[in-house]
Parts: C-alpha cells; sequence; structure tokens
C-alpha cells in the first residue's frame, strides 16, 4: 500500500533539497601552498606505487599455492619486493623532508606511513633470508606465512595512506563547493 505524503510536507522537502548546500560558521581550509601542492602530488605517487607493491605480493601469495614455483620466480618476487621497498622508501625520505611544510593532514600520512613501510621491510628481509638460508624452505609453511605477512604489511600500508589522503581529497572538494550561507527566502 502506497502513503502519500502531505503536499505541504512534499513542498517544504523540494524547497530544502533543492536550496544550496549550507555548511555552518566553518571556515574554508586555506590554499594550498607550492610545497602543499608538491606533497600531494607525491603522496599520490607513493599511494600509487604502495598499491602496485600491494598487487605484486597479492600475486605472489597466489604463486605460492602451486608447488611448481621455480626457484628463480621466488628470487625475481623477492627481488622485486626489495626494489619496491627501496623505492618507497626514498619517496617517504622526500616526504618527511617536506612534512614540516604541509597540511597537518599530510603530516600525519607522511608520519603514519614509516612503521608500515617498515613492517613491510622486515618481512621481506626475513623472506630473503629463508630463501638464501634454504632454498627448500620456499614450501615450507614457515615461508608461506611470511609471504602472506609481507601481503597484509603492504595492504596495512596502502590502506592507510589510501584513507589519509581520500579524506584530504574529500575536503579539498567540499572547500571548493562550500556555500557558507542559505538564501534568504528559505
Amino acid at each position: 500500500m502506497l502513503h502519500r505524503m502531505p503536499i505541504t510536507v512534499a513542498s517544504a522537502l523540494g524547497v530544502i533539497l533543492s536550496a544550496p548546500l549550507a555548511v555552518a560558521d566553518t571556515p574554508a581550509s586555506p590554499a594550498r601552498t607550492t610545497t602543499q601542492e608538491q606533497i600531494a602530488e607525491r603522496l599520490d605517487r607513493f599511494e600509487d606505487d604502495a598499491a602496485s607493491m600491494r598487487a605484486d605480493f597479492d600475486s605472489y601469495v597466489a604463486y605460492l599455492r602451486n608447488p611448481n614455483t621455480s626457484k628463480q620466480l621466488h628470487a625475481y618476487n623477492l627481488n622485486s619486493a626489495r626494489d619496491q621497498v627501496n623505492s618507497l622508501g626514498l619517496q617517504l625520505d622526500a616526504l618527511e623532508d617536506l612534512s614540516p611544510h604541509g597540511t597537518e593532514l599530510q603530516q600525519a600520512a607522511i608520519r603514519e606511513v614509516r612503521p608500515h613501510l617498515e613492517a613491510v621491510a622486515d618481512q621481506v628481509g626475513i623472506a630473503i633470508a629463508l630463501h638464501t638460508e634454504n632454498r627448500h624452505n620456499l614450501l615450507s609453511q614457515d615461508y608461506r606465512d611470511v609471504v602472506n605477512e609481507m601481503y597484509e604489511s603492504a595492504d596495512n600500508l596502502y590502506s592507510k595512506v589510501d584513507a589519509i589522503t581520500d579524506y584530504e581529497k574529500a575536503l579539498d572538494k567540499a572547500d571548493k563547493a562550500r556555500v557558507l550561507t542559505l538564501p534568504d527566502d528559505v
């Protein structure tokens, strides 16, 4: 059974929904500096590279399900993982140098990334050590667990930087769409 809204309520609702979005007396964020724009671009690049690393680690976890995976493929994946972590480390070093000039959210993103990247680096180091120590370890559950932890750490890293940068982008969009007052006739 369909209920009908009284016409006056529907009319009022239509006026409210068609009115511009009003934001209480919250000031708009100040315009970004050139350095803050540069940090935003570098964070986006870092986020993209972290996503790529996470995807590569996910593929490596899938390869481990095949017991016939070649030793060369393991070596390739581990070398690639090390290179990706080192590249992200260099990017993070540059971001940390710029951090004092960033927005509060940019500073938080940069600060939050370090422990997650270190966790990834630790797991990659353990996997490389197991590979170097005994190539038969590659079929062991311990090795599989370490590679799974590599992926989980990479996922945590990506998720953290993605959440903070997405939040900042949403705030920027809200600032651009901000309407500070409602029309008097509402």
